[in-house]
């Protein structure tokens, strides 16, 4: 999913390759000055562990890391196109965050995203685990969010057990009708109808036999118990997805916590360090998560 104007970009029928292209150009144009106390690291291939980008504030808290998805319909973008959220969300969390890699369509249909994401928690378990102890926050944006509680619910129970939480910023979640994609999606924007359904189309290439329903996290709610913090942007066209998945929680009893942020539009987090709005709502996310933290029980 993209934010961008450019109307010789389709996010239904141009190549994945110019797709990648423009979604990298346009994240470098939207990216603010990243905190000059955070460092940043890259992480090779190792096993099933794709690779990305570890972000470490000062003295970061030991034995607890966000792990971060990011967003780009399945088919773009990558850690270097979120740098500004992950290196923020470092330094206001005080948390090192491990900004993973995963496998795109649609060379790479679902369920290798859901797998790529267990295997980036496995890793920052192995990197960041501390006396024994280890806590966990998963996090992404837009497609990333998606991906973050596919990782989720594939964890083996040892692992699910430290996840303190979760943190989700715009999310897709398999919607493609709705009010908010009727208002707000666009061919240029890459979120209408059309768009969102030819994405979820990539995702579940050469599996005629499954529907985006079934896989989708609003289908799978009743199994996320951990506390989740949602952030939607109130002028985003896939704002129903984020307040979607809130109720179904609520129904379930789970704890999770709501936020629209006014005036805003999809992917404006990657503003964070030159935008208000977005530098603030990664602050206050942040401080939810050390929230959590501080009352999760020992896992």
């Amino acid at each position: 999913m993209d934010s961008s104007r450019d109307t010789e970009i389709s996010w239904a029928t141009s190549p994945p390759a110019l797709l990648r292209e423009h979604h990298l150009a346009d994240a470098i144009l939207q990216e603010g000055p990243l905190p000059d106390d955070v460092g940043e690291s890259e992480l090779g291939e190792e096993g099933a562990f794709r690779g990305g980008l570890l972000f470490t504030p000062p003295r970061p808290k030991p034995g607890v890391a966000i792990v971060y998805f990011h967003g780009g319909g399945f088919l773009a973008g990558s850690p270097r196109t979120h740098r500004g959220v992950t290196a923020w969300l470092a330094h206001f969390a005080g948390m090192p965050v491990l900004s993973a890699r995963y496998r795109l369509t649609p060379e790479y249909p679902f369920p290798a995203q859901r797998d790529d994401a267990v295997a980036a928690c496995a890793k920052a378990s192995s990197l960041f685990t501390h006396g024994g102890d280890f806590r966990l926050f998963l996090s992404g944006d837009s497609a990333g969010a998606c991906v973050s509680l596919w990782g989720l619910l594939g964890l083996p129970p040892q692992h699910r057990a430290t996840v303190a939480g979760l943190a989700l910023f715009y999310g897709g979640f398999g919607l493609t009708e709705s009010a908010s994609i009727t208002r707000a999606g666009t061919p240029e924007n890459g979120l209408d109808a059309e768009a969102l359904r030819s994405m979820y189309g990539r995702l579940l290439d050469g599996k005629k036999h499954v529907r985006i329903d079934e896989i989708s996290p609003l289908s799978k709610a009743a199994a996320i118990h951990e506390p989740t913090y949602i952030l939607a942007a109130a002028e985003d066209a896939v704002f129903d997805d984020s307040l979607a998945l809130h109720r179904k929680l609520e129904l379930n009893g789970s704890a999770t916590h709501f936020i629209s942020v006014p005036g805003m539009d999809h992917g404006f987090l990657k503003q964070a360090g030159k935008l208000a709005e977005a530098t603030d709502s990664l602050k206050d996310a942040a401080s939810w998560m050390k929230g959590k933290l501080a009352t999760a029980p020992p896992p």
